[in-house]
């Protein structure tokens, strides 16, 4: 922050003269004085400020002097944006207007967050870097800000505000998540008032949850369990927690609660295997942490829909249960509820592969000994996209079965080996994977030309099957040059043209 200071003293000595009776509020504020004036990212600073009757005319000339964006967020309630962002540094500055400012301060969530200082002393902090400019300036209008912050309590600011925005549950989740206590007649109201939630637009859900599940958040998901909140958001999980469904076939699900205890108990595993990449991944947790950093989210969305089909698709076989595609049709679910959601595309992308693929690993691991580099490669090829997630939460997975009896488990996992073999053969796929990505990035032995040129072979489908196998043989080291790639072709030429016919 401190390279860009001078521009943000720039931008609100201008914010300051043009609006009078300006205050930084909120978050800032709240996050100043938990953390004793210590902020604890200094690459992003993220500010509101409330204007009494805001000129927006006034502020969009002020952004236009600093070529800075304006971005309407809430035209109702005169919400806007502007952003300042570098490689290095992003502050997100958020303006609304107020013209009744003891009405602004009660109509916001909770206690803590209606903290304030006037944008005058907050100035005076930039300038100086001395705390006490706004430790003792800061406006704590409801006498119960402060001493909440103190005691961890989170607490509504009135009641009516749980139904004016629903989605103040799942902020009070996420604030949970931060170690708060939910005071009591706060989370009365809160599960009183769930079934409020299906009023909010999927996009400010999905965007809480997200901000939940990246977070530590077990506890938190038990509370929203408990309270049937989540359930609000996506009904579909109900019947994982079913009974009568899970009762009848409760000795296949393992374990003692059914199938939604297990569920449960991946998305704590996914927890536990992100706090401690580098003891399950000790040579590539770098690896791991740049792939799913701030989307761990994925992972938890993963865990609790990966099974969700299972119920569906439980079928009796004599003395035994099969729960056959049961990952198939699970993806197939998650996608119709996180496009309801309206999840991004990439994210959906992602979770759908992961449940679909998630039985992959342990079938192959079955055969760890035999596997075939061929196998290695048809993985990385079909799961790239997502393959860290895949292997962190195949941990998680499996972990989440490590309180049922060994006798128990030898007779769920085929040819039962050990939990520390597991994780030595995932190190092992990505010690595989790694190189494949350093050989994919060769260049090609052959083109489309040559193959064209060479063998008097038109253009179409038949290429394109004879230039993937010369790429995979490339992969697996069994040609290194163009001789030995034509060799190859005109090896397998006659079984491409006959497969290609049969097609």
């Amino acid at each position: 922050m401190k390279c860009y200071k001078d521009y943000l003293i720039k931008i609100f000595k201008k914010f300051e003269k043009e609006f009078k009776n300006s205050y930084v509020i909120g978050g800032f504020v709240r996050d100043f004085i938990i953390n004793k004036g210590e902020l604890k990212n200094c690459n992003q600073i993220d500010i509101d400020i409330i204007v009494e009757n805001l000129n927006v005319d006034g502020f969009k000339k002020i952004l236009k002097s600093f070529n800075l964006p304006f971005v309407v967020l809430d035209e109702k309630n005169r919400i806007y944006r502007t952003v300042l962002k570098t490689n290095e540094f992003l502050a997100n500055i958020d303006i609304s207007s107020y013209s009744d400012f003891r009405e602004d301060i009660f109509r916001r969530d909770f206690t803590i967050n209606t903290l304030c200082v006037k944008l005058e002393n907050f100035l005076k902090y930039l300038s100086s870097n001395n705390k006490k400019f706004i430790i003792k300036s800061v406006i704590d209008y409801t006498k119960k800000g402060i001493p909440d912050i103190k005691r961890k309590i989170l607490r509504l600011v009135r009641e009516e505000n749980i139904k004016e925005d629903p989605l103040r549950i799942l902020r009070a989740a996420r604030f949970m998540c931060y170690g708060f206590k939910i005071e009591k007649n706060t989370e009365k109201l809160c599960i009183k008032s769930k079934k409020l939630l299906k009023n909010v637009a999927e996009e400010r859900v999905n965007e809480e949850l997200k901000k939940i599940f990246d977070l530590e958040s077990y506890d938190v998901l038990k509370w929203l369990d408990q309270n049937e909140i989540l359930e609000e958001i996506i009904p579909e999980i109900k019947i994982l927690k079913i009974k009568g469904r899970n009762t009848q076939f409760k000795k296949f699900y393992f374990h003692p609660e059914g199938l939604w205890q297990h569920i449960k108990l991946t998305y704590k595993q996914i927890e536990n295997v992100v706090r401690n990449l580098h003891k399950y991944y000790p040579k590539y947790f770098n690896n791991f942490k740049n792939e799913i950093k701030g989307k761990v989210y994925i992972l938890k969305l993963c865990s609790l829909l990966h099974d969700i089909a299972k119920p569906d698709v439980a079928k009796c076989y004599k003395d035994k249960v099969r729960f056959f595609r049961h990952e198939i049709k699970s993806a197939e679910t998650a996608y119709k509820i996180l496009k309801n959601l309206k999840f991004s595309n990439y994210d959906i992308d992602v979770i759908y592969g992961v449940i679909k693929n998630h039985m992959r690993l342990g079938s192959l691991f079955n055969s760890y000994d035999v596997l075939t580099d061929r196998a290695y490669l048809r993985l990385f090829r079909e799961t790239e996209k997502y393959l860290y997630f895949l292997l962190v939460f195949s941990l998680a997975d499996r972990l989440s079965y490590e309180i049922i009896p060994i006798k128990e488990r030898k007779k769920y996992f085929k040819n039962f080996k050990t939990l520390k073999t597991f994780i030595e053969f995932e190190n092992n796929i990505v010690a595989k994977y790694i190189e494949y990505v350093k050989k994919s990035s060769l260049p090609r032995l052959v083109t489309g030309y040559d193959v064209m040129e060479i063998f008097n072979i038109p253009e179409g489908p038949l290429v394109g099957k004879v230039l993937k196998l010369v790429e995979e043989a490339q992969l697996l080291g069994k040609i290194c040059n163009k001789t030995e790639a034509l060799k190859l072709i005109r090896k397998y030429l006659r079984n491409l043209k006959n497969e290609f016919v049969e097609n």
